[in-house]
């Protein structure tokens, strides 16, 4: 005898993109969103909107953007974030230290520039814009930067 799991019992359970992806082969080989459900632990109508969503998450998974992330978020100010990523990665690469202080007076300029109103740079904003991009703020150590190659060969 089957026994079906109610509403009631059934806790709230989020799948991450890698685990949507492989729902998605799975009805693509015949098995049934009830039988998926079992599988992943979660409910039928979360399967009925993974499969609903199917271009989408197909995009995102093949961006490598989100992978691991369980809810997939859409950034607002995308303009904003892909400048301010550029100019971030321009300022490292000449080896200036830069702070958080910095990147949130620089993301209110390029707001102001671009026009966009509303858009607030605060710490909220400022830890989501690192965990996106993958920056960590550490100190520059070292006299690498400091030294021209030219005068070690001279040396």
């Amino acid at each position: 005898m089957v026994s079906y799991l109610s509403c009631n019992d059934v806790e709230a359970v989020f799948l991450n993109l890698e685990q949507r992806i492989e729902i998605l082969r799975q009805y693509e080989n015949g098995k049934s969103a009830r039988k998926l459900a079992e599988l992943f632990y979660c409910g039928r109508t979360q399967i009925k909107k993974i499969i609903k969503e199917k271009d989408l998450i197909l995009k995102e998974y093949e961006d490598f953007k989100f992978r691991g992330v369980k809810r997939m978020r859409h950034e607002k100010y995308v303009d904003i974030n892909e400048a301010l990523l550029e100019w971030f990665k321009t300022v490292r690469a000449k080896k200036i230290p830069v702070s958080g202080p910095m990147i949130q007076h620089k993301a209110k300029e390029l707001a102001d520039a671009l026009g966009i109103e509303n858009f607030s740079a605060g710490n909220g904003w400022l830890d989501r814009f690192r965990i996106r991009n993958n920056i960590t703020f550490q100190s520059l150590c070292g006299e690498t930067a400091d030294v021209d190659p030219s005068l070690c060969e001279d040396w």
